[in-house]
Formats: structure tokens, C-alpha cells, sequence
């Protein structure tokens, strides 16, 4: 194999529209507003700057990352999938650079002026390859449904027996997933975000993404809303840098791009810091609130020098745009 090179299977469209299928009741409302499947909590919208180093390794100069360029940026901030602040969850942060130049490569978008990177605070997937991704869907995606179909006996009914067969047929698949979403939380500007997918970075490198918060550290959270509050405490005070970089496959076996539970620095690759996230003194405001709903992050908004790698990144193409189509149509204005 070389390096950045990508395997796909047989039968890869038809696996991927039975994954829009089933993601697809996961979308919710709450009160007027369609909610994202996943990480529909979030804590909040925040403005910041996207800081290129003046000073860069050789080939790194690619795309967005030219020597001392400065980005104006969002930046929301969000639970996984718990509503309480309190549990054990993954934690999310999405970042959306404006007024980037070029064509972008989500079907339709042409030039945009806008390009996603998004992260969660553990270094590695849950699932290793497209049967176990299709598993989980299967067996998982019932529990979530629930909020948006509403609670009765039959959907409960799929929920429990979903919740079993995870268990009973894929204890190692449901280990990673309890991994995944394990921790507790007191802030999240002092977490470490990571793709756990690769993407290029240029021509024929492949990357994972990584931003790590410099923010001051807390206690777990204590109440269902501490995380918006530390956030938005901490951001009234001063400001927060979160260090941006690159984890960089140098074997494209110990560095797998179609195996994203493979945490790469543990194998060995390297952390290349890029840039600097600088999250400026800011309060909240209701529009905030507002945009963190309806804007879209995708990871194939990007430049072609960034494009996404492997089966998850492949699945998201179609499953986010599928999924933001109909969280918009649920959303009255």
C-alpha cells in the first residue's frame, strides 16, 4: 500500500444508502427547531481567529495552511449525545474557516467560502470497518430514535433489542463505543479534539487533525448546563487558544487510512502544530444560539488539498447532507 491510499469495497453505494436510511430518523424537533442526530447539545457558538505560522515544515504548505494566513472562524462546541453535562460523553468541536477562496468538493457547493474541520476529544473511531459501521447503525441508531418518533412499545421494544444484540454480537464494537464516549468533562476549551479520520494534506499525504485547548482546567461538570457555563465564563474572562496541527501517516500499515480505530501517534506518527485557534473574550448572545442550530459543519466542505479519506468520511458525504436537508426542513422560520 502507498501512503494516503484508499480501499474501496464492492457494494460501497448500496451500503452507503442503507446508512442515510437508518441515520435518517435520528433527526429530531424540539419545539421549532430540527435537531442534529448527533451532538444535537451544544454549548455554544463562538467567534475566532484561525492563525496560520508564519513558519512551515516543507511540503506543509498546502491549502488553507500558506505561511501567516488568518482565517475569521466558528467554532460550536457541543455533547455527543447527552442532554446532561454530567454523564460520560464524547464531546464535540466543530470549526468552520470563512471566506476561503477555491472550489470546495460537497456535491453542489462549488465556491463556497467556507471549510469545516471536525473534531471529538478521543484519538480513535469505534468502528474498524464497514460491517461493523453498518452494525452499529443497525443496533444503535434505534436507542436515538426515539427522541424524534416519540416512545412506544414497539420502538422501545427495537431499542432494547438493539441495545442486547450490540452487546451479544459485538462486545469489542460496543467496548470502543463506551470508549468513545466515556469521559466527563469541566470545561471544554482545556480538551484535546481530534478527526480520528484522515484526510489529505496535499498530494499524497495523509493527516489526522488535531487541536489542543489551553483553556484553564475545571472539576467535572456538577449540573446539566456546567459546560455552557464554563465556556461562556471562562470566554467573558479572557482569551482561549486551542494549538492546531497534523498527525502525519508515515506507514500505511501502522497508520491505516481505512481502519480509523488505529490511534497513529501510538504507532508512532508524529504531531506537526500548524496554527493557532484564538478564541477572543466574547460573551454570548441569542443569535449565537441561533446560528449554532442551523449551520451546517461537513467535512467534505473543504478544498481538494484537504479532501477526507477512508469508508467513514466517504459514508459521512452522503449521510450529513441527507441528514442536514432534513433537519432544515423540520426547523420552521
Amino acid at each position: 500500500m502507498r501512503l494516503g491510499e484508499e480501499r474501496i469495497e464492492p457494494g460501497e453505494a448500496e451500503a452507503i444508502a442503507a446508512l442515510v436510511k437508518s441515520n435518517l430518523p435520528t433527526v429530531w424537533t424540539e419545539g421549532e427547531t430540527g435537531k442534529r442526530g448527533q451532538h444535537a447539545k451544544h454549548h455554544g457558538l463562538v467567534e475566532g481567529e484561525f492563525l496560520v505560522h508564519e513558519h512551515l515544515p516543507e511540503g506543509f504548505a498546502q491549502g488553507i495552511f500558506q505561511p501567516g494566513a488568518r482565517y475569521a472562524c466558528l467554532v460550536r462546541f457541543s455533547n455527543g449525545s447527552r442532554g446532561d453535562d454530567r454523564e460520560a460523553d464524547a464531546r464535540g468541536m466543530a470549526i468552520k474557516l470563512l471566506e476561503v477562496p477555491g472550489d470546495k468538493l460537497m456535491p453542489g457547493g462549488g465556491d463556497g467560502r467556507e471549510q469545516d474541520f471536525i473534531l471529538v476529544d478521543f484519538p480513535t473511531y469505534f468502528t474498524a470497518t464497514r460491517d461493523q459501521y453498518a452494525a452499529f447503525n443497525r443496533y444503535a441508531l434505534p436507542v436515538l430514535a426515539l427522541r424524534g418518533n416519540g416512545v412506544s412499545p414497539a420502538r422501545l421494544l427495537r431499542a432494547a433489542w438493539g441495545a442486547v444484540m450490540l452487546l451479544a454480537r459485538h462486545r469489542d464494537l460496543s467496548r470502543r463505543a463506551r470508549r468513545f464516549a466515556g469521559r466527563h468533562a469541566g470545561s471544554v476549551l482545556g480538551l484535546t479534539f481530534h478527526s480520528t479520520t484522515p484526510y489529505l494534506l496535499g498530494d499524497g499525504r495523509a493527516v489526522k487533525y488535531k487541536a489542543i485547548g489551553r483553556g484553564p482546567d475545571r472539576p467535572p461538570a456538577d449540573h446539566p448546563g456546567a459546560l455552557r457555563e464554563a465556556l461562556w465564563a471562562e470566554l467573558g474572562k479572557e482569551p482561549v487558544r486551542f494549538d492546531f496541527g497534523v498527525v502525519v501517516q508515515t506507514d500505511p500499515l501502522a497508520h491505516p487510512v481505512e481502519d480509523p480505530t488505529v490511534e497513529w501517534e501510538a504507532a508512532g506518527a508524529d504531531f506537526v502544530e500548524l496554527a493557532a485557534l484564538v478564541l477572543p473574550q466574547q460573551e454570548n448572545t441569542p443569535d449565537k444560539d441561533a446560528r449554532a442550530e442551523t449551520l451546517n459543519f461537513l467535512p467534505w466542505n473543504s478544498l481538494a488539498e484537504h479532501r477526507p479519506l477512508g469508508f467513514i468520511n466517504r459514508a459521512r458525504r452522503e449521510v450529513y447532507r441527507a441528514m442536514s436537508r432534513l433537519r432544515h426542513r423540520k426547523t420552521r422560520t
